[in-house]
């Protein structure tokens, strides 16, 4: 743990309008009855257990609900554990959909409102049999400190996990389910090794605090962070305080190192999920599937965003089949399914999806080196032999290069971009990168994340209703859509780790900082997030660096990151110090 590790108060209970109160006792809901108004009725009756107190070794006494079917046979029902910080009995969620425009692509026809934000429907699971537990230390009535996922989560999650199985109703399997904050935490129970723990599905989660979420690259940028636990979590005692901490710890230590999953620990089966334009969680993820010891592991890449994905029922029916196959034994063929279901971005809306693959990274990905040329503004398969340098102001500018397509190419996978730099003015340099695809009449091709006419009544009417407003102002619903892939180093952290870098990936130690001394010009590796998309010919690749985050995912009251910039930043091309571009052209 750091020293200096901070916390503040959590939002307090009183102050939550999704707050029942504590209230141990049971309950059946109807079959038929509606929780939430325009919500899907329930398809059975569903016994509630409010405020459940499960012990944790350390004598922490947490109070979950549980979902389950009321008349199933003792010894008979496997359970999911979602292990969250956003409340029970739906919490905060429909605040944060109801909120967004078309409800971020989830109508409120396909889910009961019983579901905790990003997590399984009651509803759904219980009409099949399962058992839903829903709880977190320092969350609603629950003692302790509430924590971002952790080594110490792991812990608690091994006791639930435990709990759920020594009870008279389980037949003693238990897996865990959810996106985001939910599966992060799946990680770390997993590495855990919990002996009942018969699976997992982390579905879009990251498992690395620093390099997934608020140090990516080395530069400190917490506010999102921040602002989740602050903005979702009530509790009766405190938060960990994230954004100080950050700036607090720059290097690597044991406080990161607790907040690092060890993956090499997960050996259960796992239905792993992932998008390329998820702005949190593509990283993560995807590393977490090539590095945890499981042998029997599914990975499904999506073209949408998290929230529908979650949601829609082919999905649910998926996920029910990998859970039925490992948690009740049925033999449903499961096992056939492909190893690896791969979505490509297309132009125009033409995704391939669920392209069937034996693995992922792909073993045909081959290099595709391009050059920067500082003097035409230009990414060329040869490097000029005439060295340039090019500047901009630190704070505010940037370079932009081109690449024509010159004919049908795919690139899947993360990229590596290497960059000779130069601080004027400055011992520091905070860099930032896009890659974006425009057509040849220069107009950005942007992907559609999220179906507005999903179950709509005039879906078409939906779809063209959200690309007006956002063609009119491009920050209407902007997390709708998405670009390309990003990257980002703080120049002093460039140290590789070269036992854990690929020659896709870099990966930095962040165990010192090397900073810049007067005219020196320094070689860096930057690691542009993994991406899976199609370019046609005529086509243009754009590559953008900048010293500022063109797509920040900030809410407005979140604190903003603090940069190191100042002065002009200066990129080397050409001759010795000859920047490039390195792509995974799969086809």
């Amino acid at each position: 743990m750091a020293d200096n590790l901070r916390w503040i108060p959590a939002n307090p209970l009183e102050s939550s309008e999704f707050y029942p109160g504590f209230n141990p006792s049971s309950k059946v809901l109807s079959k038929g009855s509606v929780h939430s108004d325009g919500h899907l009725p329930l398809p059975c009756d569903i016994l509630l257990e409010q405020d459940v107190e499960v012990v944790m070794r350390d004598g922490t006494r947490l109070y979950a609900d549980v979902y389950r079917p009321p008349n199933a046979k003792l010894g008979t029902v496997p359970t999911i554990f979602v292990f969250t910080p956003f409340g029970k009995q739906g919490g905060p969620n429909r605040r944060n959909f109801d909120a967004r425009e078309w409800r971020c692509g989830v109508p409120r026809k396909v889910v009961s409102g019983l579901e905790v934000f990003e997590g399984p429907d009651p509803a759904f699971w219980c009409f099949h049999g399962y058992a839903i537990l829903s709880d977190m230390r320092g969350t609603w009535n629950s003692d302790g400190n509430a924590v971002f996922p952790c080594a110490e989560q792991g812990k608690d999650g091994y006791d639930v996990v435990e709990w759920i199985a020594g009870q008279n109703w389980s037949n003693g399997r238990v897996t865990m389910s959810g996106n985001s904050f939910l599966a992060a935490t799946q990680w770390f129970v997993g590495a855990e090794q919990p002996p009942h723990l018969t699976c997992l599905a982390p579905w879009e989660g990251f498992n690395d605090m620093y390099n997934d979420q608020v140090r990516r690259g080395g530069i400190p940028d917490a506010g999102f962070a921040s602002g989740l636990i602050l903005g979702d979590l009530s509790g009766k005692n405190s938060v960990e305080e994230i954004v100080q901490t950050t700036e607090e710890n720059p290097l690597w230590n044991s406080y990161w190192e607790s907040r690092r999953a060890n993956l090499k620990r997960i050996q259960v089966p796992l239905y792993v999920v992932a998008s390329w334009t998820n702005p949190l969680h593509t990283r993560g993820t995807l590393k977490a599937f090539i590095e945890s010891s499981s042998k029997e592991k599914w990975l499904r890449v999506h073209n949408s965003h998290e929230w529908p994905d979650l949601y829609n029922h082919n999905n649910v029916e998926s996920l029910r089949y990998f859970y039925d196959y490992y948690m009740r034994d049925i033999n449903n063929g499961w096992n056939f399914t492909p190893t690896v279901r791969l979505s490509v971005l297309g132009t125009g809306g033409r995704d391939i999806v669920n392209r069937p693959e034996t693995n992922y990274p792909l073993t045909r990905e081959k290099p595709f080196k391009l050059f920067l040329n500082g003097n035409s503004g230009m990414i060329e398969p040869h490097t000029s032999q005439e060295s340039c340098a090019r500047a901009y102001p630190a704070t505010t500018g940037s370079l932009i290069f081109t690449y024509k397509i010159p004919s049908k190419m795919e690139f899947v996978g993360p990229s590596r971009l290497r960059l000779f730099l130069e601080a004027d003015g400055s011992d520091d340099m905070d860099i930032f990168v896009t890659l974006e695809k425009y057509n040849a009449e220069g107009e950005l091709q942007k992907s559609t994340v999220i179906d507005v006419g999903w179950l709509a009544d005039d879906p078409e009417k939906e779809r063209c209703d959200l690309i007006t407003v956002n063609q009119r102002d491009p920050k209407f619903c902007s997390s709708y859509f998405s670009s390309g892939p990003l990257g980002s180093l703080r120049v002093s952290h460039r140290g590789l780790d070269e036992a854990h870098s690929t020659e896709f990936q870099p990966a930095y130690t962040h165990k010192e900082e090397r900073l810049l001394k007067a005219k020196e010009v320094v070689a860096a590796d930057l690691e542009i997030w993994p991406y899976g998309w199609i370019f046609d010919a005529g086509e243009v690749m754009r590559l953008t660096i900048s010293g500022f985050n063109p797509h920040p995912h900030l809410r407005p009251n979140d604190p903003r990151p603090k940069s190191r910039n100042k002065g002009q930043h200066i990129v080397h091309t050409g001759g010795a110090t000859a920047s490039y571009l390195l792509l995974p052209l799969t086809s």
